[in-house]
């Protein structure tokens, strides 16, 4: 850095050589950055984006899944075991942390020590595993990024409220860059001392090139699916997509389903794709309803670009969601979106922005999103108009976007350390 200086002379000069350097994809001077993930297992809507960060020449990159890999697991809220696709980890450079929970932490300082990376991205805060990695990135003089969802909509019990207002600015202060993900996300942040300065937003991102496959042929998608589950072409769709627990609420769209097709045609169907231990009371509660309520049960993660692709609306009406794919999913679908006050996904940037695309109820108020969902059942030109608003904001949802955010990211940390370094040597 000091050879630096004298060859540029002016600091600003120089600050501006760094970041130029740092971000350009295609000068022959860009540093090539070695970025370490570290996440608890492969996730499929994330694993896309690790490929095309992968795939990026601004970075080498390895993932490390601290929690083992792709095995089927089973998954209590759907009370079944769940298998992911087989090509889920292929494209980019992984490690699987196996071993016993005690051992843990250590096996992932040894993949840090091996890798020496430049940027050490950690998802989330909650784990002992991913303090430890923060903490070693810290004492070696490397950035570190974080992500998480978490929001200030829903309600939490005093003494955890406590705990995180003395120990959570402790552990934030440490992470130079959070990549952001929606409004109340950020909001979160702010409310634990976090400047804005330190907000990059990075959107969760889906897997976009196969849902890009299925909609390439949307029409003839639609007119399949709808025709195995004998749902009239004309009929107008309302999609949820979600566990059969208690948070997500089904019962009450069921109850304000009911309510806005009182005296209805017909016209509109309600489908819940899912399943879950609240199954046997949801097919009561719409039993006398009749074919206007479609519960299929457990929708494959390969299935599911198809059951958005019957749908007109989406609506998600949980009692505590901080940030679902599902909605970033239907919103790539073109879908206008109802959700909850108390999902957090809802903001001017975010993706539910009323006015544009979605709507926001009140938790638990049946009889307003009853009202939210005959306007849109009777509106097809306002359902028109906020779908196309959704397409546009789904885009922002890509495997390919989301991994190029991600690397503006790590390099922009990259970028500010040198700058502070510089700033130290001038002093």
């Amino acid at each position: 850095m000091a050879s630096a200086l004298a060859r540029f002379g002016d600091p600003n000069r120089l600050r501006a050589t760094v970041t130029t350097q740092l971000f350009s994809p295609h000068s022959a001077q860009t540093i090539r950055q070695r970025v370490v993930i570290i996440v608890s297992h492969p996730i499929q809507h994330f694993c896309p984006m690790y490929r095309s960060i992968a795939a990026d020449l601004r970075v080498d990159i390895l993932v490390i899944f601290a929690e083992g890999g792709a095995e089927p697991r089973f998954d209590s809220g759907f009370g079944r075991m769940v298998t992911w696709q087989n090509d889920l980890l292929e494209g980019f450079p992984h490690t699987m942390i196996r071993c016993a929970e005690s051992q843990r932490t250590n096996a992932i300082l040894r993949e840090l020590r091996k890798f020496n990376p430049n940027v050490v991205y950690v998802h989330g805060y909650a784990t002992g595993y991913l303090r430890q990695a923060i903490r070693w990135a810290n004492q070696s003089g490397i950035p570190v990024l974080m992500t998480t969802d978490s929001e200030l909509r829903h309600p939490r019990p005093w003494h955890i409220r406590l705990s995180k207002q003395f120990l959570l600015p402790r552990i934030l202060r440490k992470v130079d860059l959070f990549l952001t993900v929606g409004d109340e996300n950020e909001r979160y942040f702010r409310h634990y001392g976090i400047t804005p300065d330190r907000f990059y937003r990075v959107p969760f991102s889906i897997d976009s090139p196969f849902y890009d496959q299925i909609l390439t042929n949307r029409a003839e998608v639609r007119t399949s699916l709808r025709q195995r589950l004998s749902i009239a072409p004309e009929a107008v769709v309302i999609l949820t997509v979600g566990k059969m627990i208690p948070r997500k609420e089904h019962a009450c769209l069921i109850r304000a389903f009911a309510t806005a097709i009182k005296g209805g045609d017909g016209s509109a169907v309600l489908v819940i794709a899912g399943d879950g231990p609240l199954r046997p009371h949801l097919e009561e509660l719409a039993k006398p309803l009749g074919g206007a309520v479609r519960l299929p049960g457990f929708v494959a993660v390969e299935q599911l670009p198809e059951y958005y692709s019957i749908a007109d609306i989406y609506v998600h009406p949980s009692s505590n969601d901080p940030h679902p794919l599902a909605i970033s999913e239907a919103l790539y679908c073109g879908l206008p979106a109802i959700v909850s006050d108390r999902v957090g996904s809802t903001g001017a940037t975010d993706d539910v922005q009323i006015g544009r695309n979605g709507w926001v109820f009140p938790n638990g108020d049946e009889d307003q999103l009853s009202q939210i969902l005959v306007s849109l059942i009777d509106h097809p030109e306002l359902r028109a108009q906020a779908s196309r608003h959704s397409r546009e904001l789904g885009l922002l949802h890509s495997a390919e976007y989301c991994a190029s955010r991600f690397i503006e990211g790590a390099i922009l940390a990259v970028a500010r350390r040198a700058v502070r370094g510089v700033n130290a040597n001038q002093q």
